[in-house]
């Protein structure tokens, strides 16, 4: 106790109460979750945390972890209690309105700049790319490229209104809101009469691929808190590769590239569903860091024809 019989809140005592107090709701990994929210609200590095662990919190930072702390105990997901993640290496504005950035999908990133790199090096850059991404959310996809690629134009949609606004604050808040467009649509819908048919280099997407049986079985952050429009995709989870990848053809440039997210174990339902149209050749599954095929990938061939 302090003076006037006040308790002290250190932040060691702060850490303490937290992680006992989470651990009663059987919250996985407690004490960094707790470590996370003390260094949002304090401005710091979890491990600076521990170099001073007998500084006070003020009443307005006590009162502020305490609540945070609550809203954990709930499951509501950390980074939507303290308002922002970090996708490859930039930080990102998320709300409940928005699918919370997953460093897997970086793997998306990855595979477009390689297909930058590889048309440069081989004298087939123009140093002028244009780009798509579908279900931008957040626009963490749309705000990386447009970050990571010089001289490219995006054009991001998304169906959800509200996730558009917060795509489009991230893009200000990156200072390249002048290199995207936002649309709003289902799709590639909204680029319809842009004049954008056989133009596009690259589609990138990460679309709804959860199925009926699998939402089911998320986790309550998950399940209770992020947009089921951004997760469910049909009964079997492949219902957005059907309506992309026959639509990508009608965008993509000749050796033009579709890159998707997918998810776990779709692999050879998504590889059935190019094969059903000869344009794509290429065709590639890319597994991120688990070992988990993550990401499919195909190239508009410049010597077959769309199927009508």
């Amino acid at each position: 106790m302090g003076q006037g019989g006040k308790d002290i809140w250190t932040i060691f005592k702060s850490l303490s109460w937290a992680e006992t107090y989470l651990k009663r709701f059987k919250i996985p990994n407690s004490k960094i979750d707790a470590e996370y929210l003390l260094s949002h609200i304090l401005k710091c590095k979890r491990q600076e945390l521990y170099l001073n662990p007998d500084r006070q919190l003020t009443d307005k930072e006590i009162n502020t972890f305490k609540g945070f702390v609550q809203k954990r105990s709930k499951r509501e997901p950390i980074q939507y209690i303290i308002g922002e993640e970090e996708f490859r290496g930039l930080v990102f504005k998320v709300t409940r309105d928005v699918l919370i950035p997953r460093p897997e999908t970086e793997l998306l990133l990855e595979e477009a700049v390689s297909v930058v790199k590889d048309k440069e090096s081989r004298g087939k850059g123009h140093g002028s790319w244009t780009i798509v991404d579908l279900c931008t959310g957040s626009g963490c996809i749309a705000v990386s490229i447009a970050k990571e690629i010089e001289g490219c134009r995006v054009y991001a949609t998304d169906i959800s209104e509200k996730a558009l606004a917060i795509a489009k604050e991230n893009a200000k808040r990156h200072r390249v809101e002048d290199k995207i467009i936002f649309f709003q649509g289902s799709f590639l819908e909204p680029l319809k009469k842009l004049g954008l048919k056989g133009k596009i280099d690259i589609i990138l997407s990460n679309p709804p691929y959860v199925s009926k049986k699998d939402m089911g079985k998320l986790q309550p952050e998950i399940k209770e808190y992020e947009p089921s429009l951004a997760l469910y995709g049909g009964e079997n989870g492949l219902d957005s590769y059907r309506t992309i990848i026959p639509d990508a053809l009608t965008y993509l440039k000749k050796d033009g590239y579709l890159i998707l997210e997918i998810g776990y174990g779709q692999a050879e339902g998504v590889k059935k569903l190019f094969a059903q149209h000869p344009a794509y050749g290429k065709i590639e599954i890319i597994k991120d860091l688990s070992g988990i095929e993550r990401v499919a990938k195909a190239r508009h061939e410049l010597f077959k024809h769309k199927q009508p």
